[in-house]
């Protein structure tokens, strides 16, 4: 009995581990600012999700302000993760493209902080 509850509490510790996000990957970038009503409510209004990781140093409050001020964003839907460094944010597409909104929140974020699109949702 006791090699079976040993072989069940293995079997048990390895899923765990398994399921804990790395932040690493696209994915947990994406799971780490992820808000399902957010994004039906950008969908509904025709506007795009963008997802970035965040490298480099950086102060989470300042990065939802610059991503606030940048032209096509819906300030309401900026999501920061300071533990797995990510932003999202719902972004007008006909006030200007994913790229060119990452590339104005790079213009406007402290030296040192860089965004790389890691997965757009687009309407």
């Amino acid at each position: 009995m006791k090699p079976l509850a040993l072989l069940a509490a293995a079997a048990l510790g390895a899923t765990t581990a398994t399921a804990l996000a790395c932040g690493v990957c696209a994915e947990d970038k994406v799971a780490a600012t992820y808000d399902y009503a957010t994004i039906q409510r950008a969908g509904a209004q025709g506007h795009a999700m963008v997802f970035c990781a965040i490298e480099g140093r950086y102060d989470a409050a300042k990065v939802k302000q610059a991503a606030g001020q940048v032209r096509g964003v819906d300030n309401s839907t900026v999501r920061v993760s300071s533990e797995l460094a990510a932003v999202s944010f719902a972004l007008d597409t006909k006030a200007q493209s994913p790229q060119a909104a990452v590339s104005a929140l790079q213009a406007g974020a402290p030296k040192g902080t860089k965004f790389k699109i890691v997965k757009v949702i687009a309407p």
